[in-house]
């Protein structure tokens, strides 16, 4: 069992930081993976989710789409954390005049584009506070603004709230081509991992892949000798097994309709 902390996801952006040359190269190849999954085109909207808080899944998101602006894709990035909305902070812009503003009205698509500040790179903020997101998530507009969004962009991340405490992931799957799982180094339990991919392949979510986030060479310590490789077999395992019996269950699900 692991210690839950409160880790340090401060958003930062770091991609274009040569101060940060080991962090980059994760990043190089998470970017890689992304573009390689979209070689065809069918994983062009991409929901970026965690089983819970603070797994850095916002600073994920925000990295991925800066490098993949300096590839020459044009990015944009959402952000549908209605409750607790964190992309505007990454990016250093008001949330207001975002998504919800947008759907219900109040203004055009134009604006509430943002300019990140990051090439090829744009910013579409929550907006305004919602009682009720889903009314938002459920609606006809909802799904003609990511249409309209497939349009103009190569790619559409989405920074989602976390599984395992709103369920609003499921209504967003209606519109992504997938999801990319975050799980937090020393922080998240085997069990959460287990019950937030059960509850994504539960609602028939596509999960194209998972990120091991906010490894941390000291914690590591902490943890004894391979700590790191110990922690990371244990979620990845549990993924592969996830993915191995989806497929199973596609396969028996076809032969029966034969």
């Amino acid at each position: 069992m692991f210690r839950k902390k409160k880790l340090n996801d401060d958003n930062r952006i770091i991609v274009d930081d040569p101060n940060f040359a080991y962090q980059i190269e994760g990043y190089t190849r998470l970017k890689d993976n992304v573009l390689f999954m979209n070689v065809d085109g069918k994983n062009q909207v991409l929901q970026i989710e965690s089983s819970v808080q603070h797994e850095g899944k916002t600073t994920v998101l925000s990295n991925l789409a800066v490098a993949l602006g300096m590839t020459e894709k044009k990015v944009a990035v959402v952000d549908l954390d209605f409750r607790r909305p964190r992309l505007h902070r990454a990016f250093k812009l008001s949330k207001s005049v975002g998504v919800s503003d947008y759907i219900l009205g109040d203004c055009e698509l134009k604006d509430i584009i943002k300019n990140s500040g990051h090439k090829n790179v744009d910013v579409i903020t929550c907006g305004d506070a919602m009682n009720n997101p889903t009314l938002i998530l459920v609606s006809d507009k909802f799904k003609a603004f990511i249409k309209e969004l497939r349009e103009k962009y190569d790619f559409i991340l989405l920074d989602c709230a976390p599984v395992l405490q709103v369920s609003d992931y499921i209504h967003i799957s209606k519109v992504s081509d997938g999801v990319i799982f975050c799980v937090a180094y020393a922080m998240i339990t085997k069990a959460q991992v287990s019950e937030a991919v059960r509850e994504l392949r539960k609602n028939n979510v596509n999960i194209l892949g998972s990120v091991f986030s906010m490894y941390d060479k000291k914690k590591d310590k902490s943890l004894g000798l391979g700590g790191y490789y110990k922690y990371y077999k244990h979620y990845k395992s549990y993924i592969e097994e996830s993915s191995r019996q989806r497929e199973k269950d596609e396969e028996e699900f076809t032969a029966e309709q034969k």
